[in-house]
């Protein structure tokens, strides 16, 4: 039997690859962003009880970090609304019974800092100090616990990290606006000593796909199963898609911080996460961050 999906935000970096590659499209239900207003809590429940949804799927989040920061212990602000009080509307809407919901997540709910480093399990727990996160991050972290306290084994949550793909006009990824500084001559020194992975987005939709239609609990994370740096990852990019051979500005990430005063927390300096728990339990692999960035460059890469 087909399933009737709800997804929202679907116009965006990863809601709308999720679309072009789910194999059911015409089971999708696609609200734009002036049709459902996901802080409207009525709006939310007219459009879940007017169809008889097999998942929700909520892609929808407010993602600048930096913009969000500014809203830092604000939840009257635009970051708090979207990415909690959105995601509550939604669990509060649906019927857990018969609607799976899954919600997307980051791997900024965890800190990254040298007394918790990742990279980290999909069971890893929830930071719990909210000066170790970014806003964002806090306020993502803050929906995780809602929706696992709220549905239990009736929810699923997939977390991404610097999730990348080869087009996308609506905005640029990590990998895209590094070539594009690059092609500029504006790239900054890039760390040397931060740690990260990457999800690839058409992998993270085959994960989502598998979820969705085997109706499966709990968290997931789509991941490259290694770690790399930013200035190895943007060094081996720039050498396959632009032929370059040089070499990178480069810096460490406590040099980047004594020059800039910026946060630590804006940068989490030992992250990345583990899949292992993901890859076993849906019968998957995820490609490592090299393959990633290989078939990025096959599937003509564009800035």
């Amino acid at each position: 039997m087909r399933k009737l999906v709800l997804v929202t935000g679907s116009d965006g970096l990863v809601g709308s690859r999720f679309v072009e590659l789910y194999p059911n499209k015409n089971y999708l239900h696609l609200p734009t962003e002036v049709e459902l207003d996901i802080t409207n809590a009525k709006e939310v429940k007219n459009i879940i009880s007017s169809y008889k949804f097999s998942a929700v799927i909520n892609f929808a989040a407010f993602t600048d970090v930096s913009a969000a920061e500014k809203e830092r212990g604000d939840k009257n602000g635009a970051c708090w609304r979207i990415n909690v009080e959105g995601v509550k509307n939604i669990v509060n809407a649906i019927n857990p019974v018969t609607t799976r919901f899954v919600q997307i997540s980051t791997d900024m709910v965890f800190s990254g800092l040298s007394n918790d480093p990742g990279p980290y399990e999909e069971e890893h727990k929830l930071e719990t100090n909210e000066v170790n996160l970014t806003w964002y991050g806090w306020t993502k972290a803050a929906a995780d616990k809602y929706v696992l306290n709220k549905l239990g084994d009736k929810a699923s949550i997939l977390r991404i990290i610097y999730p990348v793909r080869a087009k996308f006009i609506g905005k640029l990824d990590y990998l895209r606006k590094s070539l594009k500084l690059f092609d500029e001559n504006k790239l900054h020194p890039l760390f040397t000593d931060q740690q990260i992975s990457l999800t690839f987005i058409d992998e993270a939709v085959h994960a989502l796909d598998l979820i969705v239609n085997r109706d499966l609990p709990g968290v997931f994370h789509a991941s490259s199963p290694d770690t790399t740096t930013p200035y190895e990852i943007v060094s081996y990019l720039i050498s396959k898609a632009r032929n370059y051979k040089g070499e990178l500005d480069k810096v460490t990430l406590g040099e980047f911080l004594k020059q800039t005063g910026s946060s630590v927390m804006r940068y989490p300096k030992y992250g990345g996460l583990e899949v292992k728990k993901t890859q076993q339990e849906l019968g998957l692999h995820f490609s490592g961050w090299r393959e990633i960035v290989d078939r990025l460059v096959s599937q003509g890469i564009e800035v």
